[in-house]
């Protein structure tokens, strides 16, 4: 049983952390702005997917591995950057949706936006390495390592999905009020410009001390 205060302070540092704008909420506000909530839903989805696989991976071990191996560490960057820079490009020569133009889901957005919020997700050293130093701070001894971790786990993810859904419908929301298309094709240059610029600066991450 996980002390009820301990998860208090838990759930509140998860909150205000989830809450600070990365490249996975750029690319849920740019992308709800652009097309709306049809794709930015399933993007919220597929980052808390992510979340969950890489959390679990980062209190598993994977997270001592990726802090310990320079190797893992580099190869990990070097993808998650590549695919950030990748997304950028599409995102900043992409043709918005007019605002006035009616969209419905279809079954290849929904698991393009997964796919993309789940390997952002996932791809992030940063966000495994994190993980692995935040979340067992909070897994007392006084019962099962596994259950907490778990609880834990599921907790932390289940908040990163309601956060990116909170981004998708607020964007989503205001979107409704931009009626020119020019103005969202700027918001796709500044979003893929941003997601551009983060996995340049992701090349340049060095591997924490362990």
């Amino acid at each position: 049983m996980i002390d009820p205060f301990s998860f208090l302070i838990f759930a509140g540092t998860s909150a205000i952390a989830l809450a600070i704008p990365g490249p996975t909420i750029a690319l849920v506000i740019t992308r709800s702005l652009s097309d709306g909530r049809h794709v930015s839903v399933p993007l919220a989805i597929g980052i808390g997917l992510g979340t969950l696989v890489g959390s679990t991976a980062a209190v598993a071990g994977a997270g001592a591995i990726l802090l310990a191996s320079a190797l893992a560490f580099t190869a990990v960057k070097l993808i998650g950057a590549a695919y950030l820079i990748y997304l950028g490009i599409k995102l900043f020569i992409a043709e918005p949706t007019p605002p006035d133009v009616a969209v419905s889901r279809n079954h290849s957005s929904t698991l393009h936006g997964l796919r993309d919020g789940f390997f952002v997700t996932l791809l992030n050293p940063k966000s495994i390495a994190f993980s692995a130093a935040f979340i067992p701070q909070f897994i007392g001894s006084e019962s099962s390592y596994l259950w907490q971790a778990a609880f834990l786990v599921v907790t932390f993810s289940v908040m990163a999905t309601l956060n990116g859904l909170a981004f998708a419908f607020g964007t989503d929301f205001l979107r409704r009020f931009v009626q020119r298309l020019s103005v969202l094709r700027w918001m796709n240059r500044i979003g893929g410009s941003f997601l551009i610029a983060s996995g340049v600066a992701g090349l340049f991450l060095k591997r924490p001390a362990a």
